[in-house]
C-alpha cells in the first residue's frame, strides 16, 4: 500500500463521515494551493495533520526534547519550530534524486535538529513548516552527529502541523531559544542574537594539508554591557562578514567554545545559519557602555559602567605572568543597594589604589564581568578608569550591610554580613595551603536563633579572635559561605573580611 493511500485509510477510520473522494479532493486542492510544489504524499500528510490525525488517537508524543539520546529507534515529540534550515537535493547510489531539510525544534527543555527526508521534505517548500509553528513527531530515529543528538524522519515517521491536543501558549516561543551576548557560559551548540559591535580583519593560516585558511572575528553585543565573540572561518568570512557593523543578526546552531582567557566565542560551522535581522542600529549607547546595579550584572558583560561605595581594598600583590615578566595586581570591594562585587584592577591601575580610600564613591567605565574561583567579579578593561566621585569625609555616615540571618545562608552567597553570638569558642590550627604556604586559621560557632554556623578564620583575622569567649557577640562582615558541613552552614573569610567584636 502506498504512503497515500494508508493516509487516506487512516484519515477514513477515524473521519467515517468522509468519503474516499472528499479526501482525495482535499489532497488535490492542497496540492493546487501549494502551486504544485507538494507531492501527493506531502499534501496526504496536510490534509491527515487538518483533521486531527495521530495527535490524540493511538499515537502519543510524550518523550521530551531535553531527554532524546542517540540510537532510539522509534521516537516521537512535540515542539515548536524554532528555525527552517535551506532544503537540499542530492542524488542516491541508486540513481535515484533526493531531498533534505532540517528544522530546529524545541520544547520546554531544549532543542534538537529534525531533519526531513524526500516528500517530508516537500512540507517545506509548501510553505508549511515555518517558525512558530507547532508540529508532532512521530516514529523517528536517532543519531549522534557533530557531538549532538539528531531526530530523523524517514518514510516510516510522520509530521502533524499544529496537534489539536497541544495548546500553542504551553509551548516557550521563538526568542526564548535565544541568548544574548553575555550569556553564552557553556562550550556546546548555541542560538544567539546580537548587534555587530566590532570587526577584526581577516587572517590567512595555513592548514596542516597545506591548503589556505581564513579566519575573522566579529564583537556582537546587546547594547548593555553583554558581549561574545563571533568567529568565521573560510566561506563564512565572505558570507557573512561583509555586514556593517551596526547589523543585528540572528545566529542559528553555532558551537560555542572557552577561549584561553576563560571567556566564551561561538564559531560559525557548516551547519550554522546566520541572518541579518536589522542594519543600520545605533550602537552609541554600547560605546558608552551600560550603567548597571551589581545585582543586574552577569558573567560575560563587557565594557560596564556603575557606581558604587568602596566597601574594602586589598593590598597590591606582584605575580608573574607565563612569559616570565611580572605583573601586580590589586582588588576593592565596591557595594551599592543592590549587592557588592570585586573589581580587580591590573598594573597601572593599581596606582588609583593610592587616592581611593574605604567609604569613597567612584564610578567605574569600561569593566568586564567573569566568574573566578570567588565568584563573579569586575576586572577593570585595558581602557577602562575608575574615578572618585565623593571622598568619604565628604559623606555622612554609611549604613552598615543589612545582616543575613543564618536559617537564611545558601552555598554560594559571598561578600555577605552575619551576626550572632559565639556557642564554641575557637580553635587554632596551622594549615598548608596549595601554593605551600602555612596559615593559621581559626574555626568557631556562631548562633542568631535562626540557626548556626561554623565560622573559619584566616591569617591576621586569627589574632582579633583568638581570645573570643563563650556568649559574645561578633559581626562578621563580607564573609562568604563555602558549603554545608553536617546541615551546618560553613562560612569563611575572604580579603574584605572584617570582624567586629561586642
Amino acid at each position: 500500500m502506498s504512503g497515500v493511500e494508508d493516509t487516506i485509510k487512516k484519515i477514513l477510520a477515524i473521519r467515517p463521515e468522509l468519503t474516499r473522494e472528499a479526501v482525495r479532493m482535499m489532497i488535490e486542492e492542497e496540492k493546487a494551493k501549494a502551486g504544485g510544489l507538494l507531492t501527493e504524499e506531502a499534501a496526504a500528510y496536510i490534509v491527515a495533520s487538518i483533521l486531527g490525525l495521530g495527535p490524540g488517537q493511538r499515537a502519543e508524543a510524550k518523550t521530551k526534547i531535553g531527554k532524546l539520546t542517540s540510537g532510539l529507534g522509534d521516537v516521537s515529540v512535540t515542539g515548536r519550530i524554532i528555525h527552517v534550515f535551506p532544503p537540499r537535493k542530492f542524488t542516491r547510489k541508486d540513481g535515484r534524486s533526493g531531498k533534505v531539510v532540517g528544522i530546529l525544534l524545541g520544547d520546554e527543555t531544549g532543542s534538537v535538529r529534525v531533519v526531513l527526508w524526500d516528500e517530508k521534505a516537500d512540507l517545506i517548500s509548501a510553505g508549511r513548516i515555518q517558525p512558530g509553528k507547532v508540529v508532532r513527531i512521530l516514529h523517528g530515529y536517532t543519531r549522534e552527529r557533530q557531538g549532538e543528538v539528531e531526530v530523523n524522519v524517514g518514510r516510516r515517521g510522520e509530521i502533524y502541523l499544529e496537534p489539536m491536543d497541544v495548546r500553542p501558549e504551553d509551548l516557550p516561543g521563538v526568542e526564548s531559544f535565544f541568548l544574548e551576548p553575555g550569556e553564552v557560559h557553556e562550550a556546546g551548540r548555541v542560538n544567539l542574537m546580537g548587534v555587530v559591535f566590532e570587526k577584526s580583519s581577516v587572517s590567512a593560516f595555513s592548514r596542516r594539508d597545506g591548503g589556505e585558511g581564513r579566519v575573522m572575528r566579529m564583537r556582537l553585543s546587546n547594547l548593555k554591557g553583554g558581549e561574545v565573540f563571533l568567529v568565521l572561518w573560510d566561506d563564512s568570512v565572505d558570507n557573512i562578514g561583509a555586514v556593517d557593523v551596526g547589523t543585528r543578526l540572528r545566529i542559528v546552531d553555532g558551537r560555542a567554545r572557552e577561549r584561553m582567557d576563560g571567556r566564551m566565542e561561538v564559531h560559525v560551522s557548516r551547519s550554522t545559519s546566520v541572518e541579518v535581522v536589522e542594519k543600520g542600529v545605533d550602537i552609541t549607547s554600547g560605546l558608552r557602555g551600560a550603567m548597571l546595579k551589581v545585582g543586574e550584572i552577569k558573567p560575560g558583560m563587557r565594557n560596564i559602567s556603575l557606581q558604587g561605595h568602596v566597601t574594602g581594598t586589598s593590598e597590591v600583590r606582584a605575580f608573574k605572568r607565563r612569559d616570565g615578566e611580572e605583573g601586580k595586581v590589586a582588588s576593592l570591594l565596591l557595594q551599592d543597594d543592590t549587592g557588592s562585587i570585586r573589581l580587580s584592577l591590573w598594573d597601572e591601575d593599581v596606582k588609583s589604589l593610592e587616592t581611593i580610600k574605604e567609604g569613597d564613591i567612584v564610578s567605574v567605565e569600561g569593566a568586564y564581568a567573569r566568574e573566578s574561583l570567588g565568584g563573579l567579579g569586575l576586572n577593570l578593561g585595558s581602557g577602562g578608569r575608575i574615578t572618585t566621585i565623593q571622598k568619604a569625609e565628604e559623606l555622612s555616615p554609611r549604613i552598615g550591610a543589612a545582616v543575613v540571618k543564618i536559617g537564611d545562608l545558601r552555598e554560594g552567597m559571598g561578600d555577605i554580613t552575619i551576626e550572632g553570638r559565639v556557642v564554641e569558642a575557637p580553635s587554632i590550627r596551622e594549615v598548608t595551603t596549595q601554593r605551600g604556604e602555612a596559615v593559621r586559621v581559626a574555626s568557631f560557632i556562631i548562633d542568631d536563633g535562626t540557626g548556626d554556623a561554623r565560622v573559619s578564620l584566616w591569617r591576621g583575622l586569627v589574632k582579633e579572635v583568638e581570645n573570643l569567649s563563650m556568649g559574645a557577640t561578633v559581626r562578621i562582615e563580607n564573609c562568604y559561605v563555602r558549603s554545608s558541613y553536617n546541615e551546618r552552614m560553613d562560612v569563611t573569610s575572604g580579603t574584605f573580611t572584617k570582624i567586629k567584636i561586642g
